[in-house]
């Protein structure tokens, strides 16, 4: 006799499979809101790839406003996420024509972008581009096309040894990653390094391990397309194999960098910077070589032992080109100190404020000089002459000129 009980099981098992069913299918539209109310919740219509003959004629093979699954959502709130025209997702159908988007599916059409490990996170997206549909509304032509001026978002996973190691580093690129742009797979991209900083914009967080011989560790930068950047030092040197791509003094310096990028060159502008003592400068130039050009200001920390003849400094204003300068000392004396003459000497004139009241003006090409000295005394010194000029001259409260 027949088992009417596996009959049985095997009719209930066609049934369910026939209703509830996890099928691989083609977006071909998609459903977003953009309006208050207006009744669209992120859904998409999809493509049957497992149906009886491909030249299917009128809708019979598509399937409509298919609910994206997603992680959250809220009145007015959510991480709103839906697949793009031409990707490939799982959707689980029930009832029959309804169905749910669980979510997308790697093919032959879509490759993931290259990683070094395979635990390194990538988020890396860009603009749509639209792959060819046939008259069938399937999509034949694959690979896709490849992707142009992505943004990415990358933790670096380091070596695979099973341990805590060196790796853990951060990188997220803003529009757009030009190394991404030029070879859309990222197989270049191994380590921080990979990714150079001219014309991307970016952040970067180096980690205690960082695998970058370009930076130091604990380092964070933003970088701007122009070369303008910002960036603190979290650690010094720690080895002769580090060679830093910015400038740096160690552990507590950060810089505000200005630059201008054309042709791919940067240039480099003003800066100010912080040095680890605490002493901070600004410069409205930052020369390659020397320390000539611009205008400067710099003020010292008090652990600071800068000096120049004249004692413990506490604050410059130079122009540098010309040597101008005015200088605050640590005992409240102050110097001032006029462009270099012609002849190449340091200065033509200069004027000095001590704490204790004493002050002098020096011609320092003629030699003339006059001082008023603490004592109340004053020096009047000339190579030639001294020109008195007033309506009336007292000495002593005694008329001696009228």
């Amino acid at each position: 006799m027949p088992n009417l009980k596996n009959r049985f099981v095997d009719q209930v098992m066609r049934l369910i499979r026939r209703h509830v069913r996890l099928e691989i299918c083609a977006v071909d539209r998609v459903h977003w809101h953009e309006a208050p109310y207006d009744q669209k919740f992120n859904s998409v219509d999809v493509v049957m790839r497992d149906r009886a003959i491909k030249n299917a004629t009128g809708t019979r093979h598509i399937r409509k406003q298919l609910t994206c699954l997603q992680s959250m959502v809220g009145h007015c709130l959510g991480y709103n996420w839906n697949p793009r025209k031409g990707d490939l997702v799982y959707v689980l159908f029930y009832g029959e024509r309804k169905g749910v988007v669980l979510g997308s599916v790697w093919s032959w059409a879509e490759y993931p972008p290259c990683r070094a490990t395979p635990y390194d996170v990538v988020e890396k997206g860009g603009q749509w581009l639209a792959p060819y549909q046939d008259e069938w509304k399937d999509f034949p032509k694959q690979p896709y096309p490849l992707a142009k001026k992505p943004y990415c978002f990358k933790w670096f996973h380091g070596p695979l040894k099973g341990q805590t190691g060196p790796g853990r580093d951060w990188c997220w690129l803003f529009d757009y990653c030009h190394e991404g742009h030029a070879h859309p797979h990222c197989e270049l991209c191994k380590t921080i390094d990979s990714i150079g900083h001219i014309l991307n914009h970016f952040f970067k967080f180096y980690s205690e391990q960082t695998e970058s011989r370009k930076a130091y560790p604990l380092r964070g930068v933003y970088h701007n397309p122009s070369g303008s950047y910002w960036l603190f030092e979290g650690s010094d040197k720690p080895g002769e194999d580090y060679v830093s791509e910015f400038y740096t003094e160690g552990m507590g310096f950060w810089t505000l960098q200005g630059c201008t990028t054309i042709n791919g060159i940067e240039y480099l502008k003003g800066h100010i910077r912080h040095s680890p003592d605490g002493t901070m400068e600004g410069h409205s130039a930052t020369p390659a070589q020397d320390d000539s050009a611009g205008s400067r200001w710099k003020v010292y920390s008090p652990d600071n032992n800068a000096a120049d003849e004249h004692g413990p400094i506490a604050a410059d204003l130079q122009h540098l080109e010309t040597s101008a300068v005015v200088r605050i000392y640590k005992d409240g004396a102050v110097r001032v100190l006029s462009a270099t003459d012609p002849s190449g000497d340091a200065g033509t004139a200069k004027v000095f404020v001590r704490p204790d009241g004493n002050c002098w003006l020096w011609n320092i090409v003629s030699d003339a000089y006059f001082e008023c000295k603490a004592n109340g005394k004053i020096e009047i010194r000339s190579p030639s002459e001294v020109n008195i000029i007033a309506p009336v001259i007292k000495h002593n409260g005694a008329v001696i000129h009228s």
